[in-house]
């Protein structure tokens, strides 16, 4: 007989007496009325096929639209629009010999990564916009011979 474990949610099943009857298990007992089985068949039954007919005259005619994936569309543009800051930013910032030596708030950030970490962002917002609107162009244009 199976032992309860400590960490076992289910209470534990009671022992049998000695002289009690046994309890019937799954195998021991009676199988369904007729009248039960008649109505588990006509579930399991697989629906009827139409006929040809019956698609024709039933379907509708369907064209597939391609719209453009707008998530996509803004991911790529953040992207490429915090790399483009990032670039901009290091090109155009002053030469090496003539920064100062300030310090932000993280050693990280002094003055000239601060610089380039608002580039990179300011870049990423305004290529997200960039990205949706290109969106919303490419979904227009796609609608455009439908209406």
């Amino acid at each position: 007989m199976p032992e309860a474990h400590a960490d076992d949610d289910r209470p534990a099943a009671p022992t049998p007496e000695p002289g009690a009857a046994p309890v019937p298990g799954p195998a021991e007992r009676p199988a369904p009325a007729p009248a039960d089985a008649a109505t588990s068949e006509g579930a399991d039954a697989p629906p009827a096929v139409p006929s040809e007919e019956e698609l024709v005259r039933t379907a509708t005619p369907a064209t597939v639209r391609r719209a453009p994936r707008y998530r996509a569309f803004a991911t790529a543009g953040a992207l490429l629009g915090a790399l483009l800051g990032l670039v901009l930013a290091l090109v155009l910032g002053p030469d090496r010999g003539t920064a100062g030596t300030d310090v932000g708030v993280l050693p990280f950030l002094d003055g000239q990564n601060t610089v380039r970490l608002l580039a990179a962002l300011a870049g990423a917002v305004l290529g997200l916009l960039v990205g949706a609107v290109l969106a919303l162009a490419a979904d227009r244009r796609s609608t455009r011979g439908r209406r």
